[in-house]
């Protein structure tokens, strides 16, 4: 009777350990899905920025601006492209951490 009790007892704490964790993967899930869906919205403003900023730097060198205002377009357009850069990498990070606790899941 003792060996049945035991083994009841450990099914059921197992059982229990598990059935408590798949709420909490849960979480994690939608706290990635969130991080996804936050890290494209940062790309698209990324992308649009440097839209913007290459526009800038069209217009001045139309107008003929000075080359100290040339010089600062083109390092603003430097520094979007390795923000953007940063992002999509931040992005494919967290589609592999995503794609990781999913599978966890299972």
């Amino acid at each position: 009777m003792n060996r049945l009790k035991t083994m009841f007892l450990g099914t059921f704490v197992g059982g229990s350990l598990i059935i408590s964790g798949v709420p909490a993967h849960a979480q994690e899930l939608r706290q990635d899905r969130r991080e996804l869906k936050n890290d494209r919205g940062e790309i698209r403003d990324d992308k649009k920025e440097l839209r913007q900023d290459r526009k800038e730097l069209k217009k001045d060198l139309r107008q003929g601006a000075s080359p100290a205002e040339i010089e600062n377009d083109r390092q603003e357009l430097r520094n979007d492209r390795n923000e953007l850069r940063r992002d999509q990498n931040e992005l494919k990070q967290d589609r592999k951490e995503f794609q990781q606790d999913r599978r966890d899941l299972r």
